[in-house]
């Protein structure tokens, strides 16, 4: 499957990126040599991150600043 029309990258190429340990969608494209074009990729490559995360990686707490 085509994930980054612009950029020419597939299911496959995401995955390998994610596997060599790309965390963010922009480290998905780096790893490849890429930067974004129109980022219409960028929520299905996190998707694909988060379907990818290892059990042993726990989302860290997000901490907000009280008003």
């Amino acid at each position: 499957m085509i994930v980054c029309v612009c950029r020419r990258l597939n299911s496959a190429k995401v995955s390998a990126a994610i596997s060599g340990g790309a965390r963010t969608p922009a480290c998905v494209l780096a790893h490849h040599g890429e930067r974004f074009n129109c980022g219409r990729c960028r929520e299905t490559i996190a998707d694909m991150i988060g379907d990818n995360r290892p059990a042993t990686e726990t989302e860290q707490p997000v901490l907000a600043a009280a008003e």
